[in-house]
């Protein structure tokens, strides 16, 4: 059984769910009592001997009756029900599972004889036909054209005796052969054209396009899945096996686009997800060998639409066949991410060579644009399905978070990344989606590395002496715009996580704020540091030292005030033992360092605020002292 609002798999008879802290009505505790308490009986049935499990039996029997059997029928309707049918139903697995146990001796000699032996088969045939026509052109005895006559019979012959036998009830050997039927039919077109140039490349192609179809049409008809697999092999490798080395990419690019939409269109109506897997492998596998052997720039629109297409058809089919037709199996959903990011490799190259890099930005904003649609329609069609929702969201926010570098540049890619971590942070939020969360967090961490290890230095011209080259007034504006935005969207998360309890752990207790506030602090606190060692070696370079030494002082006692107002011990422990480097700092380095004045300036203020933070402590003692347990009770 799952939790009614997180779906988290209950694993015990509890109040509450462990997950979500979720607290369960009356009658969903009683069910789920009943619940496990059934399944310890089952599993009690399990251990027990072959001459104790009729008792068994019986009394589990009684217990459902006692828990379901009573509650789903009204007391008119309970003197027609027959203890006999749950009972059959019941006794019915344990027969089903004599009988797999006596299927089990022969399983391997059934595979192999029906199955293996059959491919083997088939394969050895189809060898033996290429073969013949080999050692028929050797040998004189068949001129070409009789060759590719006699192995059209044969691919015919097969097809026409898988008929035969699917009629004779021995439909899965039937289908095998028709399988073999097509695979014939395809190598015989092969050696019409490419061997014994029989007929042109056109007439081939068509013939090939219908056997594909052929293919197809028997799958849909007799549920055979593994001649849509011949198809769609047989399709893709149609344009391979007929090429001549020139280039017709329309054509190509137009018959791909079709042999998708046909073999992906047999996917969505009979629930295959293998042929949706297998088309995505070979479309782009033909689209890389293409690229590689005739791409050029001339060819770009072309190009650049047809993989638009590939792209949102993979992108698009995965989707409805999990959120539209609610398909249970979603094993075809995987591709949506592989397919990205092939695509936009395909396209960041082409767009990049042909426009600029600023306009492949264009292109990373459609992909985003494609996956938050599909998102919010997961989203808002009520699904409950949320991993699914959140591979599509954290698509969309993956190329947001792409095109920012791409269309800006310099200072603004940070600016725009702590915008995105404020709002990947409240849609997780909303959303309890702890994923969406965590990514935001990394992205603020991302944004803030980036302020003070890239901008700092190469943007803003930091130099290893701590000082803004040319000088402290350079790129002032944009380099405290970005450091404050980086900053107080740190601090606004820690807001917004403490105010909605926020953890990510998993465990209600574990709050994250403070780990938000503490990087805060430390933000801060290195972004002071700079900014003064930077304006003071511009403008009074000896009394540099002395004013870092001012600045730590006043940083603690800011600490020590904060730390007294919300009553938090961690936040006054760390203000002294700033204080205390602070005072190791004055004492060994500058009164070595600076010159006298600035010695008196640096330790005359940390004296007097030592001596001011002595007072608060006195002043505040009450707040220091735990609470008399007989007081409060009093």
């Amino acid at each position: 059984m799952r939790c009614p609002k997180c779906h988290y798999i209950l694993t015990e008879s509890s109040l509450s769910c462990r997950q979500c802290g979720y607290k369960f009505n009356p009658d969903f505790q009683a069910k789920l009592s009943s619940y496990f308490e059934l399944k310890k009986e089952i599993d009690n049935l399990r251990s027990i001997t072959q001459n104790e499990l009729l008792t068994g039996i019986d009394l589990l029997y009684k217990k459902l009756k006692k828990y379901f059997v009573e509650e789903e029928f009204t007391s008119s309707q309970k003197e027609t029900i027959k203890p006999e049918p749950i009972k059959q139903i019941i006794q019915t697995p344990l027969s089903e599972t004599k009988e797999k146990k006596q299927t089990d001796k022969t399983g391997f000699e059934t595979v192999f004889g029906q199955k293996w032996l059959l491919i083997v088969g088939l394969i050895a045939t189809v060898y033996g036909v290429g073969y013949f026509l080999k050692y028929s052109f050797e040998q004189g005895w068949v001129g070409p054209a009789g060759r590719v006559v006699m192995a059209y019979i044969w691919g015919a012959a097969f097809l026409f005796g898988g008929n035969l036998f699917r009629k004779r009830d021995m439909e899965t050997f039937g289908l095998s052969l028709a399988g073999g039927g097509i695979a014939i039919l395809y190598f015989a077109t092969f050696a019409a054209f490419q061997l014994y140039h029989l007929v042109g490349q056109g007439p081939a192609f068509i013939v090939m396009i219908m056997i594909t179809s052929l293919a197809g049409l028997l799958s849909v008809i007799h549920n055979a899945k593994w001649l849509a697999v011949i198809g769609i092999i047989g399709g893709f490798l149609t344009p391979v096996l007929l090429s001549t080395g020139y280039d017709n990419q329309l054509t190509l690019m137009t018959y791909m686009t079709m042999l998708n939409l046909g073999m992906l269109g047999i996917a969505f109506y009979k629930k295959w997800n293998l042929l949706t897997t297998l088309g995505f492998i070979f479309t782009y596998l033909l689209y890389t060998e293409w690229f590689g052997s005739h791409y050029t720039s001339e060819k770009f629109w072309p190009a650049i639409i047809f993989l638009t297409i590939f792209y949102l058809i993979y992108s698009i089919m995965p989707f409805i066949s999990r959120f539209v037709k609610k398909e249970t199996e979603h094993k075809g959903f995987g591709i949506i991410i592989p397919n990205s990011f092939i695509s936009f490799a395909f396209s960041y190259h082409m767009v990049k060579s042909y426009f600029s890099l600023e306009a492949v930005g264009v292109i990373s904003l459609f992909y985003a644009a494609v996956f938050l649609s599909m998102a919010s329609y997961a989203f808002k069609a009520g699904k409950k399905d949320m991993e699914g929702f959140t591979v599509l969201a954290g698509n969309s926010l993956m190329f947001l978070i792409i095109t920012v570098p791409l269309v800006f540049s310099q200072h603004w890619i940070t600016i725009f990344w702590s915008a995105q971590a404020i709002a990947l942070l409240w849609m997780g939020i909303k959303l309890e989606n702890k994923f969406l969360s965590r990514v935001s967090l990394f992205l603020f961490a991302f944004s803030s590395c980036k302020l003070f290890f890239y901008d700092y230095t190469n943007i803003f011209g930091l130099q290893n002496n701590y000082n803004i080259s040319p000088q402290y007034m350079h790129l002032f504006v944009e380099r405290w715009i970005t450091s404050a935005f980086v900053i107080i969207s740190v601090y606004t998360s820690a807001r917004m996580s403490e105010i909605n309890h926020l953890s990510l752990s998993g465990l209600p207790e574990k709050k994250i704020h403070p780990v938000i506030y503490t990087a805060f602090g430390i933000l801060l606190f290195i972004f002071l540091n700079l900014e003064t060692a930077c304006f003071f070696y511009d403008f009074l370079p000896a009394a540099r030292f002395a004013a870092i030494s001012v600045l730590w002082t006043v940083f603690s006692v800011s600490l020590i005030i904060k730390g007294f107002q919300i009553g938090n011990t961690h936040l006054r422990k760390t203000a002294l033992f700033l204080f205390a480097v602070t005072i190791i700092k004055v004492f060994c380095f500058d009164m070595n360092n600076i010159s006298t004045p600035y010695r008196i300036v640096s330790s005359t203020i940390l004296g007097l605020f030592l001596i001011g933070t002595s007072y608060l402590y006195h002043k505040f003692k009450h707040k220091l002292l735990p609470k008399n347990p007989s007081k409060q009770e009093g």
